[in-house]
């Protein structure tokens, strides 16, 4: 059968004889995952070779650690825990405002059976429900603190610590008198009259009528 024949019978069981377009598989994105810190060095820095060929300074927030620097906040603070023993140990929290690294030191009375020693070295932590790094802000008194698999609450703070925090109401905003008197005054205005607020305010803080109250009831009190 020669070309023509050939063409003839093609056309005549009507075959269509435009090139078959392929539908091709849109392009893959290749993610390459990011290795697990080592532990050596800050994680920030290692960070800088994944991303870089060529070694690269991390830059540092200068302003801050002029700033901040030899600032060091310490609070008190008791360990959440489901084992009966850890409730009578005591902790030392320091948060170096220079750079926002956080050390542990435990503490210990006298022939308690243990011994005063340093419970978590000094570098910064990351929060495990937002993932980003703890900073000065995040720490005030009855705030919960993750620290790797520890769970600590800040019970009580030094002097100087307080003194930070009211010099600062930028960034402690729960240490600025004039913003909480604000509020107060916000929430006094859903009553008829002030006196009306104030008995519903000492019935909050004073659940039990019992005619005294302590801080710890003072600032329940006022949250509600």
């Amino acid at each position: 059968m020669n070309l023509n024949k050939e063409i003839k019978i093609i056309f005549s069981l009507g075959i269509d004889l435009n090139p078959v377009k392929i539908k091709k598989n849109p392009p893959q994105k290749v993610i390459h995952p990011i290795p697990a810190h080592t532990g050596i060095g800050s994680e920030e820095d290692s960070l800088l070779s994944v991303f870089f060929l060529r070694p690269v300074a991390r830059i540092k927030d200068m302003n801050k650690m002029f700033k901040s620097d030899k600032h060091v906040l310490r609070f008190s603070a008791k360990l959440i825990s489901s084992v009966a023993a850890d409730d009578e140990r005591k902790f030392l929290i320091s948060v170096y405002a220079r750079d926002d690294t956080i050390m542990v030191y435990e503490l210990a009375d006298k022939n308690s059976g243990r011994s005063p020693c340093k419970f978590m070295e000094r570098k910064k932590h990351k929060n495990p429900f937002t993932k980003k790094y703890y900073n000065e802000k995040d720490f005030a008194i009855g705030s919960t603190i993750y620290l790797n698999s520890f769970i600590f609450k800040l019970i009580e703070s030094d002097e100087y610590t307080k003194k930070y925090m009211r010099d600062n109401p930028d960034i402690f905003t729960d240490s600025d008198i004039q913003a909480i008197l604000n509020r107060v005054r916000l929430s006094g205005g859903k009553f008829a009259s002030y006196e009306e607020f104030l008995v519903e305010v000492i019935k909050k803080v004073d659940p039990e009528n019992l005619g005294y109250v302590s801080k710890e009831n003072i600032g329940e009190g006022l949250k509600k």
